[in-house]
């Protein structure tokens, strides 16, 4: 590829998947959190649960659009931008988009319309299944996702044949220790996404002096959640930092801004 084409294929996709990953970072927390909503709704009988889920399912169901059309996108500028690459590695890299598919979308697609649709249809417990299910599925979409591109950050279980990347251990690529890292770093990421949106909104609905007990219910759920998963993403950032300093030194050197090589850099 020329030099000016592959700095131009890079910001396209940078650009692509800069806006498509703030909807999955915003839905993947969202869909847990509206099932807990469910689940308290009927637990306690309490409508301020209900009022609250009600106007959060809206949000959801566009910002899940939104991902699933901006995700499009993304797949098929793999084949735009980075053909040999989606060539070479397609072996190992198709198998696990298809497992996202199988499993995930899978469980979105038969749930998501239950979700969204379904309250007055279907018993309370059937919808309060289909709730945890969506949620279910988006977390597992986050899983192969992160198992796909932890693969390429450190791959693992594979052999060289032909100029393709053949597996030949699946498990020590599903199970690639990055993963155990990477993925709790996103999903923790996602739930702060979420609880910080949710706070702003309450927050703000109190400073209007709208819908002050939907509000209040916002905004100490939002911050609850917040405090007690701000620490458990310092440390799994600082896992996955690690990770980067021992699998990818010049990657480390590039994030700490380090362009000249020092001993000890400090």
């Amino acid at each position: 590829m020329e030099p000016l084409a592959l700095v131009l294929s890079r910001i396209q996709f940078a650009a692509t998947v800069s806006f498509h990953i703030i909807f999955p970072a915003f839905t993947i927390g969202l869909a847990a959190w509206l099932a807990l909503l469910e689940a308290m709704s009927l637990a306690t009988q309490n409508p301020t649960y209900r009022r609250v889920f009600d106007f959060w399912l809206k949000v959801f169901g566009v910002a899940f659009g939104m991902g699933v059309v901006s995700g499009v996108v993304m797949a098929f500028q793999f084949g735009t931008n980075w053909s040999v690459l989606s060539r070479a590695s397609g072996p190992i890299q198709g198998p696990l988009l298809a497992y996202e598919s199988f499993t995930a979308f899978a469980l979105e697609a038969s749930f998501f319309g239950m979700m969204l649709f379904g309250r007055n249809r279907v018993p309370k417990w059937l919808y309060l299944v289909a709730c945890i299910l969506v949620a279910l599925g988006t977390t597992l979409s986050a899983f192969w996702i992160l198992i796909n591109n932890s693969w390429m950050q450190h791959p693992v279980g594979f052999r060289i044949e032909n100029g393709l990347f053949v597996p030949t251990d699946w498990p020590a690529i599903i199970f690639n220790s990055v993963v155990w890292v990477r993925f709790p770093h996103m999903l923790l990421g996602a739930y702060l996404t979420t609880a910080f949106c949710v706070a702003a909104v309450g927050a703000r609905y109190l400073l209007q002096g709208r819908n002050k007990t939907d509000a209040i219910v916002m905004l100490r759920m939002g911050l609850g959640l917040a405090s007690v998963l701000i620490p458990l993403q310092i440390f799994f950032g600082h896992l996955a930092g690690d990770y980067i300093h021992d699998l990818q030194p010049v990657k480390f050197a590039a994030i700490e801004g380090r362009w000249a090589d020092e001993q000890p850099a400090t």
